[in-house]
């Protein structure tokens, strides 16, 4: 009987820390680096600092073959889309931020071009990788970074 006592409030102490610390994770703000609430490069969200030093992930994975093509895109595409919600794009996707601001580009053609062929990369389960089209396509969100004033 002692035995059965014990073990039930050592499993009733566990439990209790268990759901303490879940619920202590829950308050907790989810730590989201490419995706601040509403933040201007003026106000704390955006961090130029994190910008750059993606960028440089960037480029170094364009030269680690295929896979490190693939990826490379995949991120360029996350910072432009860190960029655009840091400068307050309108739209719950990069595609509706790039309807409601594409005017800010450049050359909005070449950035709707490179996010079309991060989604078919990262969706298609056949599509070919062809290194010199995602080397442009990520030269091209680079471009699109920089024309909203961010120094990479």
């Amino acid at each position: 009987m002692n035995i059965s006592i014990i073990s039930f409030l050592t499993a009733l102490v566990v439990l209790t820390l268990l759901i303490a610390v879940l619920l202590r994770q829950k308050a907790k703000p989810a730590r989201n680096e490419y995706r601040p609430h509403n933040s201007n490069e003026s106000k704390p969200g955006f961090d130029a600092a994190l910008a750059n030093s993606k960028w440089a992930e960037i480029q170094a994975m364009m030269n680690s073959g295929p896979s490190g093509l693939k990826a490379a895109l995949i991120e360029a595409d996350k910072l432009l889309d860190y960029c655009m919600i840091a400068k307050g794009f309108a739209g719950e996707t990069m595609g509706e931020r790039l309807k409601s601001g594409g005017d800010r580009f450049n050359n909005v053609n070449a950035v709707w071009s490179a996010h079309k062929l991060r989604n078919q990369l990262a969706h298609e389960v056949s599509h070919d990788i062809v290194p010199n089209q995602i080397k442009q396509a990520v030269n091209d969100l680079g471009n699109a970074i920089r024309d909203l004033g961010v120094r990479l």
